[in-house]
């Protein structure tokens, strides 16, 4: 009988073993697509795509983390391989493009997370939102302000950094990190040179802002500036 009950041990054992075993083979595919908002706050609804060219899908770098943190695949999306096996388990991902260190004209950042599960033999499909991370700057100038200063020039800086320059009639915007900046203007009349600056600072991200110069008194005595 004692002989019997350790045998009867052992085979239960070996069973749990082999199931424990199998549950660890189990793996899953998974599929990513872009929940893309390309949309801006402004005071008329606008889009990404009126300053600046959209990237591609393929063109995001995407990073892929188990349920421990550790790194599974980093890369572009258009490199990542459908067909690839992961273990079942909890997922995120993460997807970008640019940076929002990197400022300027035509530099947009984008970014955004998912979370997802593998379930042994099946194919997850999932789709990452991302959206504007930093915000778009634009400059314009009324005709009675062009009409007294025949040359001017607009920078947006950040401490000893030039983020971009408006030279005149400049009508691209900037991308920039609005959690500080300053415009500064070089204007020159016929009666000389003059310069002003201002500090902006928690301008929100996917978000237009439009900087707008006036000078409304007959010979430019006084320059207005209107901001959305």
């Amino acid at each position: 009988m004692k002989c019997f009950k350790s045998i009867m041990y052992t085979m239960a054992l070996l069973a749990a073993f082999s199931c424990n075993k199998a549950q660890v083979g189990v793996s899953g595919q998974v599929s990513f697509d872009l929940n893309s908002r390309y949309d801006l706050v402004e005071v008329t609804k606008s889009s990404v795509s009126d300053y600046t060219t959209l990237p591609s899908k393929g063109d995001f770098t995407i990073s892929i983390l188990d349920a421990s943190s550790a790194s599974v695949y980093s890369g572009k999306l258009s490199a990542w391989d459908t067909s690839t096996q992961l273990p079942s388990g909890n997922y995120s991902v993460s997807a970008s493009y640019g940076s929002l260190e990197d400022e300027g004209f035509d530099k947009p950042y984008f970014s955004g997370v998912a979370n997802f599960a593998i379930t042994g033999g099946n194919i997850a499909t999932v789709s990452i939102p991302v959206s504007l991370g930093n915000t778009v700057v634009k400059v314009n100038c009324t005709d009675s302000f062009k009409n007294y200063f025949k040359d001017y020039t607009f920078k947006l800086v950040r401490g000893t950094a030039t983020l971009a320059t408006f030279a005149k009639d400049e009508t691209k915007a900037a991308f920039v990190d609005g959690y500080k900046l300053t415009i500064q203007g070089t204007l020159t009349s016929e009666t000389g040179t003059q310069t002003f600056e201002k500090e902006y600072t928690n301008l929100k991200e996917a978000t237009a802002y439009t900087f707008e110069f006036d000078a409304p008194n007959v010979g430019g005595a006084k320059i207005t500036v209107s901001f959305n």
